[in-house]
């Protein structure tokens, strides 16, 4: 056996696809050998028959919410729940080839910490605001991490389960869940690897909101920027408003023979800025904590000392009084 994996799927009003999806996923983890496999359903607070639909298919751990808390906590309760030494996670609509589920345990069994299924195919959107919305957000991801991530919040993937144990708690409760948990594990150096695959249209309505959640996931990556390296974030910042001030003092000075408000207020925020991303990045230095290597284990330092202790002479006291006279008496008998 080489190793175990918990197949995590989120499930919000998804009755139509439900079904199919949960059969295709037994039908594949049958066909994967050398490892054992536990799919786990978390019902978010359906309000459809997507609760009596789970309830009679076999095989299969329920776990339900009574009320809708959200993309990231279905995926929170499902970890939380399970124990297998890797996750995969996908979603319940229909969209992504499960069937790749092989290739994926394939690239995580070389060494590699998480593998991602790169969406491809009918299932993007080609319009041009969510292609934009995209690319922003992929060259805010790699201004922070220097990785130019090609498929950003992607919900097929798998990774080790101490992935999430050490990220916990930054993750989510809502659709940002992968997408920090890629931007965390890109900016500690683990090892993520990218695999094309073919996503299809989604089975029912989409729970996501365009406009909302691009914001939501702009101020998520400026959170996790601020949280990690605070200088990337507030350094630019700082010199943008030093830019902007000097400008414009140069410009007040030619026009009018002195400096304006304005300038002077760009400047001092300038300042504020850098001083606050300063001490921002003291913060985390303090606070960040740092892998150390585990203490070696005891039993070679006891070998050690117990070969020390053979080779160097035994200790004696010298002999007391009562030791010579108990000797002589000895010897005389």
């Amino acid at each position: 056996m080489q190793g175990s994996c918990a197949v995590i799927i989120p499930v919000y009003n998804e009755q139509d696809a439900i079904e199919d999806t949960v059969l295709r996923v037994q039908r594949i983890c049958a066909q994967v050998p050398d490892f054992s496999f536990e799919i786990i359903c978390v019902n978010d607070g359906s309000k459809d028959g997507t609760g009596a639909i789970l309830a009679r298919l076999p095989g299969v751990t329920v776990i339900t919410h009574e009320v809708n808390r959200g993309y990231g906590a279905a995926l929170r309760t499902g970890l939380d729940y399970c124990n297998q030494d890797w996750i995969f996670i996908t979603d319940a609509d229909g969209t992504y080839p499960l069937e790749d589920l092989h290739t994926l345990l394939e690239i995580a069994s070389s060494g590699v910490d998480m593998v991602v299924g790169a969406r491809q195919g009918n299932g993007i959107s080609s319009s041009l605001p969510h292609q934009m919305a995209r690319w922003i957000l992929r060259k805010m991801v790699h201004g922070l991490t220097g990785v130019m991530v090609p498929d950003l919040n992607s919900g097929m993937r798998v990774f080790r389960r101490t992935l999430y144990q050490e990220f916990r708690h930054l993750l989510p409760m809502g659709f940002s869940f992968t997408t920090t948990l890629t931007v965390a594990s890109l900016y500690s150096g683990r090892k993520v690897r990218y695999v094309p695959i073919n996503y299809e249209r989604r089975i029912g309505k989409s729970n996501i909101k365009p406009v909302k959640d691009f914001f939501g996931f702009s101020m998520l990556i400026v959170r996790l920027a601020s949280y990690f390296e605070p200088l990337r974030f507030f350094l630019p910042a700082a010199f943008g408003l030093a830019l902007l001030g000097i400008a414009r003092a140069i410009r007040d000075v030619i026009v009018v023979n002195q400096f304006g408000a304005l300038a002077v207020i760009l400047l001092l925020t300038a300042f504020q800025v850098f001083v606050l991303g300063v001490i921002a990045d003291v913060i985390v230095r303090r606070f960040q904590i740092v892998p150390v290597a585990p203490p070696q284990p005891d039993r070679p330092r006891e070998v050690q000392v117990s070969a020390r202790r053979e080779a160097d002479p035994p200790f004696s006291r010298p002999p007391s009084m009562r030791d010579q006279n108990e000797q002589a008496n000895a010897g005389g008998r």
